[in-house]
């Protein structure tokens, strides 16, 4: 089952259902910058979220007429995270991708779930857990980043890919850490060999992966810059 990656950044995000996951997810694009709309029946649930949601909204998702009054189809990226109620699931999904939704994320509950969420066209199925939905959030906000690991605070590690442009250029004339704000700490060959101590000579080939280190916010713009 190929999930299919934002062809950019995801800047408004709308998350319906505020469950475990949907409440992870939403505190964690709030955090990545994101301008969130939390969206779910329980009006209780929309009050543990109020600090993490730019807006919010206490509504049936399941029901076209309410999704059309919260312009559903507006935003960059929908994530459908409700419960335990597959048919719910299913027919917001259909409604959204009816709607023109651009981007869609929906939770599934099993394997079956997620092969109907598939089939109605869903781009990215997850079966999640609070960790997963961190990791949903940063592929949405950053699609060039293959993994990002904060290590203190404000400092990360990231895995990238070399891009085109990149390929057949050594370091030095790339100017990485002026241009980006961000230390190149190892350089991964697409055969899996590793160069832990790059230097301003090491050429980039095709295929190749690197560690980057630096702030977390320098980070998120080199993943903005990225072709």
């Amino acid at each position: 089952m190929e999930n299919k990656l934002p062809k950019s950044n995801i800047k408004q995000v709308a998350v319906l259902g505020l469950g475990r996951f949907g409440t992870e997810v939403t505190k964690a694009l709030y955090n990545y910058g994101c301008e969130v709309l939390a969206v779910d029946e329980s009006e209780e649930k929309i009050y543990e979220v109020a600090d993490f949601a730019t807006h919010t909204v206490a509504t049936n998702v399941a029901e076209e007429s309410n999704l059309k009054s919260i312009g559903i189809a507006d935003f960059d990226a929908v994530i459908i995270a409700i419960g335990d109620n597959i048919q719910a699931s299913i027919i917001t999904a259909l409604i959204c991708k009816e709607m023109g939704v651009n981007y869609i994320v929906a939770k599934a509950q099993n394997g079956k779930h997620a092969k109907v969420l598939k089939k109605i066209g869903v781009d990215y199925v997850v079966i999640p857990e609070a960790d997963t939905a961190i990791k949903t959030a940063r592929i949405l906000t950053h699609p060039k980043i293959n993994d990002l690991i904060e290590i203190a605070s404000g400092y990360g590690l990231a895995e990238i890919e070399v891009p085109r442009e990149w390929t057949g250029k050594p370091l030095i004339d790339l100017d990485i850490r002026n241009k980006y704000a961000v230390n190149v700490l190892v350089v991964i060959s697409k055969t899996g060999e590793i160069n832990a101590n790059p230097y301003g000579a090491t050429v980039l080939t095709e295929g190749s992966k690197l560690i980057v280190g630096g702030n977390m916010d320098d980070i998120g713009s080199l993943s903005s810059r990225l072709s």
